[in-house]
């Protein structure tokens, strides 16, 4: 039987904190209607079970994607990489002029083409999207309550 492949930690995706805080008042809403429901003398509720699993599932998902903040030195650490995987990510991407740029009226230009297959290989490279990734995640542990630092067009020169 093969062994599962041990998940690498950035290639975890983190929920953003307003979707956290959904995720919580759904709990405490599944919760409080169980609690009323099995405390009432008729309960309307018919599968009891599908509901304590459903509440479950979500704590797991809050337990598991819900990005934790760095302590100490593997702060420090990740912070460095994260400043090394944003020039890697700077280089390989288009600036915000060119990205910007019009589509020319005449005839195709060669700079047009360049920056379209730049930005086609920035969206498709396996190795790029993997710098990307590890880049939100870490992004995401520096400051967990902030969703916008994790926005790779932030990047963008």
């Amino acid at each position: 039987m093969p062994r599962k492949k041990k998940q690498n930690e950035f290639d975890l995706s983190f929920i953003t904190p307003a979707h956290a805080a959904k995720t919580k008042q759904e709990i405490e809403s599944l919760e409080t209607m169980l609690k009323a429901d099995q405390a009432s003398k008729k309960p309307k509720i018919q599968d009891v079970g599908e509901v304590i699993q459903n509440i479950k599932k979500k704590k797991v998902v809050l337990e598991n994607h819900t990005p934790k903040k760095f302590r100490g030195q593997t702060g420090n650490a990740a912070w460095a990489r994260a400043k090394d995987l944003a020039e890697k990510i700077k280089k390989e991407m288009p600036g915000k002029k060119e990205y910007y740029m019009r589509y020319p009226k005449e005839d195709l230009s060669q700079d047009f083409e360049r920056v379209v297959k730049q930005q086609v290989r920035f969206q498709t490279d396996p190795k790029i999207q993997s710098m990307i990734r590890e880049y939100k995640n870490i992004m995401a542990r520096i400051d967990p309550s902030d969703p916008t630092i994790r926005n790779v067009e932030r990047l963008r020169e």
